[in-house]
């Protein structure tokens, strides 16, 4: 089960552990507990990104099929095959909260205000890991050519050269959060 699962997401954790290098390598912390907040809030932050499907299953459309199997595998406690159920029918679903512009942009503010203001390393990796994941879904799309499905809330949806631009700039900015850290 566990192999299935890091085969899902193995892309996403590669990003994931790197950053987690590049992070503590700027740090360079002094105390254990630095070391773990940042580990573990970058590894939630990979995955905070699938939060929308359960937000969908439970709360927006809890009548679909999609979120009765999606509720059946989580009332069974079922995690593994829940979270390969998501990956192989994640295109079920078109509008999606958290898999946008809009929460990609809330998120590069986000960023900006994290690693300016005084808070934990435990935030501060999550939010960068969870922008590092985000932009990594909008190469997918961009690479994919359905960028409609990931800028679904504008009303005007930008081509794929505007497209490429958008993820640069916010890849540039997510860089510079970084470099402050």
């Amino acid at each position: 089960m566990s192999k299935r699962l890091f085969s899902i997401y193995k892309t996403p954790l590669l990003l994931t552990v790197t950053l987690i290098i590049t992070l503590i390598a700027i740090k360079v912390p002094r105390e254990p507990l630095v070391f773990t907040y940042i580990i573990l809030g970058a590894l939630l932050g990979t995955f905070l990104l699938d939060l929308d499907y359960i937000i969908y299953a439970f709360f927006l459309e809890p009548e679909a099929d999609f979120s009765k199997t999606l509720t059946a595998f989580f009332r069974h406690g079922d995690l593994f095959n829940a979270f390969s159920y998501i990956q192989y029918h994640k295109d079920e679903i078109k509008e999606k909260t958290l898999n946008s512009i809009i929460f990609q942009v809330v998120l590069a503010g986000i960023s900006l205000y994290v690693v300016y203001s005084n808070t934990g390393f435990f935030i501060r990796s999550l939010i960068l890991s969870a922008f590092l994941n985000s932009l990594y879904r909008l190469s997918e799309h961009y690479f994919t050519q359905t960028t409609d499905e990931w800028f679904w809330a504008l009303k005007n949806k930008p081509s794929q050269q505007k497209a490429a631009v958008v993820g640069i700039a916010l890849f540039g900015l997510f860089v510079i959060c970084v470099s402050l850290f």
